[in-house]
């Protein structure tokens, strides 16, 4: 509405700038210089300024009458404004007596009922506009008078040239009238205007103020034993009465007898026929589309897509029919019956669309069994009361709402009530059936729906139609109907999540068996490949199409999706139903109004120098629950949030989203508990002070821990280190796996995790493995005896290296002899592996080529003194030498 708005605001504005750019134009044109020559011409003057004179006091009346209507419109406003106000002081002074007295609670009722209806739509500023443009015409014109010349010639007639100069005279002062009217009209709408926005806002407060003192009062007198005869006599007032029927025979001929009404009756008929015509080749193409699920070379979520589009679309047909009788009923204003009657069946055809929905869902090749794969036994159970449901739960809301909106709430409290309690045990009977097919209200992260929040969730279910009968039995029909319906809504909308959030774990269950399906298929063709190198084209080509046709498809588990990929779906589908319940239930806040009359507890707050005590409420209380809920799980979920949503998206360097995550979810932190502490009388400028004095305090007792926080902060932003670097600190190799606030944890080569403060990480020596890049070298001195041949063993050591899969081509390796000393050949061969967890995999590999290669050639090694020999040579060169057991 309000974007409505603004685009008219615009229009209007546009419009009334073309229309000043006519004017002026036509203002401009009509500039020309006035001559009077003659007689003749004086008398066409004449003649001119006597019409427009006549138009100008035409539009005089006119504006003198719009005065009136725009006065008379205010008048009627305020008036209604008063008595809005009077009604919102009488609800204020008697609201606390209403829980004493049902009769009370009838009469404000009744008195509320009588209110006036909010101001419809009326282009108030289309009409200052208008009046604005007409003023700058009247000014233009005003204007314009003064190029009428001054005539003085005696050659002129004397009569006509007074007449002359009294219409120039006479145009002058109506020019004025009509400016100052237009100034007049202008005023006015303002104040029609603000008197609109008035009656609005007092409306607001009303029902506000309503909705706050009635929501949790008795609206109907408790059942007691003349219940039932009551009961009985008013259903046979209503349903056997002949002003009904009647009413009900003339709303239908006149629906009939109606051009749109019967054009949409027929379009409608249309297509529920079309849909009863469709419905087998509906189940053919899920039967066809059930034969592919779950081929890999078949399957595809776009079935899925089709299917539940396919599904809504079947769904709607008999739900638009049922709208369209409605709306049709509700034209009849002449026969209240049909009105109240047309009511309920609008508000009873999306129910009935979700419950049409459901059925189509749970068909046998349908979503549930076929593609999500639910047991067909839980299905069936969920949906055994599916016909009570549409024959029962249906009539029944229609009958309730309609009720509703008869003649006051006349029958409320006798037939409405009794159709309320009927659909509260079709309730139980459904809720029960749902729940003994183990559906589940919420998925942890372990993928189960069997938890503690699902279970407090079904007792809150099942047990709601039961406390909704006690309600309306005990007078609190209103309140019951309310609560029970928003409960409703919000499980429609949470199963309605809980299919997304299936449907999109197929979809991840789908890509994951392509893509390992793909690899088991290029495994199969590699095979394939080295066993008919010897064969000729022909069996080559055979062989490569037989097994083509046979490969297997591999069978994989849920559980082994990517479990942070799903926890980031249950992350995102938790908020939206978050962010839905708010929505939905925040209609309700005013009737939880009471809450802020329980004072807990009081607090002094200084404003602009004075001190105010200022009382801490439980519906405080409850909203600084609320927002740490909302904080803790914004801090839980955020890393997935913004890896999904923003940072997959941008060109950063490693580690960056992870800082950019972290920081993120210390300022949410903060906020959300700086929020959340001043609801509870908590303010900044309380406990500055104290926080100062604990912050010296603990700086000395806790320096070590506030220096490991900074130096975690410092780590996240200058970025040292990263997740996945291997690094080494202290004597300590390992990969980073954690980089918390205080510590940081590393995963060693035995699969040990060391905590390591971050303070170490900033103030010691450290070195990172793969910080810029992930290549190292390796240095391997290699001895062979003295009577060797040199140049077959640096071939040799340079075949092994290039044969070695670990080893780099580029950089290339590289060999020397380095140096002879007692009898021995000291050969280096320094190698490059793309990573640190290469190097003990290419130390080994190299070391047992090199012995076979010896071996082969008839080389041997030097006898076993050559260890203490070698550490000798290594503090007399200062090279580091080697063995297999050292990195």
């Amino acid at each position: 509405m309000q974007l409505r708005n603004f685009l008219r605001v615009v229009l209007l504005f546009l419009g009334s700038v073309f229309l000043i750019s006519l004017l002026l134009v036509k203002a401009n044109a009509d500039e020309l210089p006035i001559t009077i020559e003659n007689n003749h011409d004086l008398s066409q003057i004449i003649s001119q300024l006597s019409a427009q004179n006549s138009e100008l006091r035409d539009s005089i009346t006119s504006q003198k009458a719009q005065v009136s209507l725009i006065n008379d419109q205010q008048t009627t406003i305020l008036s209604q404004v008063s008595h809005v106000q009077n009604t919102l002081t009488t609800l204020d002074e008697q609201g606390e007596w209403l829980s004493f007295s049902t009769a009370l609670g009838e009469t404000l009722r009744q008195q509320l009922l009588r209110l006036p209806e909010k101001p419809k739509f009326q282009p108030l500023d289309a009409s200052i506009a208008e009046s604005k443009v007409l003023q700058l015409s009247y000014n233009n014109q005003l204007d314009n008078l003064k190029d009428y010349p001054n005539l003085t010639d005696l050659s002129l007639d004397h009569s006509q040239l007074m007449h002359y100069k009294q219409l120039i005279r006479e145009q002058n002062e109506l020019l004025k009238t009509l400016i100052s009217g237009c100034d007049t009209i202008i005023l006015e709408l303002t104040k029609l205007k603000i008197a609109n926005r008035q009656l609005i806002s007092a409306i607001d407060d009303v029902d506000d103020a309503a909705h706050r003192y009635f929501f949790w009062v008795a609206d109907v007198n408790p059942v007691n034993l003349a219940y039932p005869v009551e009961l009985a006599k008013d259903m046979a007032v209503v349903f056997f009465s002949i002003d009904s029927l009647s009413q009900l025979y003339s709303a239908m001929t006149e629906m009939v007898e109606t051009p749109l009404t019967l054009l949409l009756l027929i379009f409608s008929l249309v297509l529920v026929i079309t849909h009863f015509k469709s419905k087998t080749k509906y189940h053919r193409y899920l039967e066809n589309t059930t034969s592919r699920i779950g081929k890999v070379t078949q399957d595809s979520f776009s079935i899925t897509v089709r299917v539940v589009v396919y599904s809504l679309i079947m769904a709607l047909p008999i739900p638009i029919l049922w709208g369209i009788i409605g709306y049709a009923l509700q034209g009849d204003w002449d026969y209240p019956v049909a009105v109240a009657l047309g009511y309920g069946i609008n508000a009873a055809a999306p129910i009935l669309w979700v419950f049409m929905i459901s059925a189509q869902f749970a068909a046998p090749n349908g979503l549930f069994i076929t593609h999500f794969g639910w047991p067909e036994n839980r299905v069936r159970s969920a949906m055994k009361y599916y016909q009570l449901s549409v024959w029962v739960v249906i009539p029944l809301v229609m009958l309730l709402m309609s009720f509703d909106q008869y003649n006051n709430r006349q029958f409320a409290a006798t037939i409405g009530r009794f159709c309320f309690i009927l659909l509260c045990f079709a309730l139980v009977f459904m809720t029960n059936s749902i729940h003994r097919a183990r559906v589940p209200l919420y998925i942890d992260k372990r993928s189960s729906g069997d938890n503690l929040l699902s279970r407090i969730l079904w007792v809150i279910l099942l047990s709601a139609p039961w406390v909704a009968i006690a309600a309306a039995c005990l007078g609190y029909l209103s309140t019951a109907q309310v609560l029970l319906g928003r409960l409703e809504a919000s499980v429609i909308i949470w199963l309605g999540l809980l299919v997304i959030y299936f449907m999109i774990r197929r979809w991840m269950w789908i890509q994951k068996r392509r893509i390992e399906f793909e690899r088991a298929k290029q495994r199969r063709l590699e095979r394939l490949a080295q066993r008919s190198k010897a064969e000729d084209e022909a069996s080559q080509n055979a062989s490569s199409n037989n097994v083509a046709d046979n490969i297997e498809e591999p069978v994989i588990d849920l559980d082994v999706i990517s479990a942070q990929s799903l926890h980031l779906v249950r992350s995102i589908i938790a908020m939206v139903a978050l962010i839905s319940m708010i929505l939905l239930w925040s209609e309700l806040h005013s009737a939880f109004a009471f809450m802020d009359n329980i004072k807990l507890w009081g607090t002094k707050t200084v404003i602009s120098g004075v001190e105010i005590e200022q009382y801490i409420t439980l519906s405080s209380v409850f909203i600084a629950i609320l927002v740490m809920t909302i904080t803790i799980q914004l801090v839980k979920n955020l890393p997935a949030l913004l890896e999904l949503g923003i940072l997959q998206h941008l060109d950063l360097r490693p580690g960056t989203g992870y800082a950019i995550s972290t920081i993120s979810k210390y300022i949410i932190l903060i906020i959300g508990c700086m929020i959340a502490f001043s609801l509870i009388g908590i303010d900044w400028s309380k406990i500055q002070w104290l926080i100062a004095a604990l912050g010296v305090g603990l700086g000395f007792g806790l320096q070590e821990i506030f220096a490991n926080f900074i130096s975690g902060i410092i780590m996240l932003f200058e970025k040292p280190v990263r997740i996945g670097d291997t690094v080494t600190i202290r004597e300590l190799t390992g990969t980073i796996t954690k980089i918390n606030t205080r510590a940081t944890t590393i995963v060693d080569w035995d699969r040990k995790e060391i905590v390591m403060p971050n303070k170490a990480f900033v103030t010691e020596q450290l070195v990172n493995w793969s910080l810029s890049d992930a290549i190292t070298r390796i240095v391997l001195t290699i001895p062979a005896t003295i009577d060797a041949d040199s140049e077959l063993v640096m071939d040799i050591l340079k075949r092994v290296a290039k044969n070695c899969q670990y080893v780099l081509d580029d950089p290339e390796p590289q060999v020397y002899l380095v140096d002879i000393q007692e009898g021995i050949q000291l050969y280096e061969i320094r190698l490059f592996a793309s990573e640190m967890s290469y190097r003990m995999p290419l130390r080994s590999e190299i070391q047992q080529m090199i012995i076979e290669e010896y071996r082969q050639h008839g080389l041997k090694l030097p006898f076993p003194p050559l260890q203490t020999n070698l550490e000798a040579l290594g503090r007399k060169t200062g090279r580091r030498t080697y063995s297999v057991g050292t990195m």
